[in-house]
Order: C-alpha cells, then sequence, then structure tokens
C-alpha cells in the first residue's frame, strides 16, 4: 500500500528558543520512505535526529528570531504491514517477554495502570487469553467512553478520561494502553498519520505485545490498522508528541492528509479486523 502524507504546521515564537518535531515517517521493514522532503521558513539550519530505540524520527529547530515558522513535510510512503490471524497468536508468558518489552508493562505518566487493576480484573477477567481481553477493553471502550473533540488537553490521563467517560483519540489510546497493562500485556502508544481520518489530524492509537508480535489497535474505530502511516511509538503521549518546545511556542495552523494511491485499497471492515490483526513493526 502506498500513501502519499502532507503536513504543515504554523508557529509563532515569541522569543528564542528550540523546539523538536516528530512529523516524519518512520523508516522501518514494514514502512519504506519513497521520497520525503522537509521545508521550513524561514529556512534555517536544523538537525535531524533518529532514537536508535524506538525508531522515532526528530527535527530539532532552534528559532532565534522571534516570529513565525512554517513547516511543510511530504511524503510518499510505501507500507507492507503482516496481517496476522488468530492461530497464529501463540500466548506469552510475562518470563518470555524480551527486556525491551518489559518497560511496556510499567505505569506511565498518562496510563496509570496501578490504579486500574481492580476494575480490569472485574471487567476482563473472565477472558480466556490475552487477544480475547485486549478485544474485550476495546469494546468496553467502544460502549462506555464517549468521543468529544476538544474535551480534553495535554494534561488528561487514562484515568481522566475513565471519569469524564469521554476523549480523543490521544485519551482513548491511554485507556487502552492502562487496561492492557494492568492486566500484564505490554502496551505502548503509536502515533500515525491516518487515511480518511475525519477531521483530518494526526492519530493515536495503540499497539500490544501478543504472540511475539506488536499488534495495532485503534480504539475508536476511526481509522483502519492497515490504513495508517507509522510515525513514532512511546509508553504515552509524553515520548512522540508532534511538538515539545522549551519555551513558549503558539500553534497558529496545522493541516494533516493522508491520502492512499492505490485504487483497489479498501479498510477493513468490523467483521474483519475480529479474525486478522495488523502488525507495523
Amino acid at each position: 500500500m502506498t500513501f502519499k502524507i502532507i503536513c504543515e504546521l504554523d508557529y509563532t515564537a515569541t522569543a528564542p528558543l528550540t523546539f523538536l518535531l516528530n512529523i516524519r515517517a518512520q523508516k522501518n521493514s514494514r514502512q519504506r520512505i519513497v521520497d520525503e522532503t522537509f521545508h521550513l521558513t524561514p529556512s534555517m539550519p536544523h538537525v535531524e535526529h533518529t532514537d536508535h530505540v524506538t525508531g522515532n524520527r526528530f527535527d530539532q529547530i532552534t528559532a532565534q528570531i522571534p516570529g513565525l515558522y512554517h513547516i511543510r513535510y511530504e511524503a510518499t510512503v510505501e507500507n507492507s504491514p503482516e496481517l496476522v490471524y488468530r492461530h497464529n497468536l501463540a500466548d506469552t508468558e510475562v518470563h518470555e517477554f524480551p527486556l525491551e518489552v518489559l518497560s511496556c508493562l510499567y505505569a506511565s505518566r498518562y496510563c496509570q495502570s496501578d490504579r486500574l487493576g481492580n476494575l480490569a480484573a472485574q471487567q476482563f477477567g473472565d477472558c480466556e487469553t490475552p487477544l480475547d481481553r485486549v478485544l474485550a477493553v476495546i469494546k468496553w471502550i467502544e460502549e462506555h467512553i464517549s468521543y468529544v473533540s476538544g474535551s480534553t488537553d495535554a494534561s488528561t490521563s487514562a484515568v481522566d478520561s475513565l471519569v469524564e467517560r469521554r476523549g480523543v483519540c490521544r485519551d482513548f489510546a491511554h485507556l487502552g494502553i492502562a487496561m492492557c497493562r494492568a492486566m500484564n500485556i505490554p502496551a505502548r502508544y503509536f502515533t500515525a498519520y491516518a487515511h480518511e481520518l475525519n477531521p483530518p489530524d494526526f492519530h493515536a492509537c495503540f499497539e500490544t505485545w501478543i504472540g511475539g508480535r506488536w499488534l495495532l489497535w485503534d480504539a475508536t474505530g476511526l481509522a483502519s490498522p492497515d490504513g495508517v502511516v507509522h510515525i513514532g511509538t512511546g509508553r504515552d503521549a509524553a515520548e512522540v508528541s508532534v511538538c515539545t518546545s522549551f519555551g513558549n511556542l503558539q500553534l497558529d495552523r496545522q493541516n494533516v492528509s493522508c491520502e492512499a494511491l492505490d485504487k483497489d485499497y479498501r479498510k477493513l471492515t468490523v467483521e474483519e479486523l475480529q479474525r486478522v490483526f495488523i502488525c507495523h513493526t
């Protein structure tokens, strides 16, 4: 599958500062960058970094002069996610998890899994396998949490969303992660460009480690797990923020798009997503 992604951002800096952008498509064995361009106006030197553990790509920009900064990123990306069927997902125990996976069992800033153990046990304790538990978590979120644009902010956590019973994709992902970790299922945050997302925006999903693979889930149901372009992964949103500024930086405008270039591409149906699962990493 081939996707064309475009991201335009306008920021105003009121004083000299440095900021990090995490908007570039990731390069990995299942995602190839055919071409990409990154333009910064006014033009100035900036540094591109790649986290060698996560593969996340960052642009470090030092805005020395206060004013408006315009960023435009375009890329053509080829994806080849693995489609995994239930019978190929063997259950694994905690003692079998690799060291790098164990860190995705811990509570984190926005995913307070240590506070959700009783709720998770009550709601999902009867599920036989980790896969059944994840599917039950997503169904529970769908039935109990309302998607409301603009209803939360950067400080909202999984517990806050649980209390308020509303949120956006970021909050749905955090709650899914926290619930899964509370049941000893490794889970992590996944940011992406998503095909036909409405309204267009950056999108947040989550992954769980099941059967020796990271499987992708969209708790909002707004995007198909096979119709996304991977940007970054982290324990929660704090590690994969679109923009991290070290000073006062105001977002004035944002425009994001993700277009499938394959004419025969179609989203997987809800019924198909109960039988086949998507691995992007």
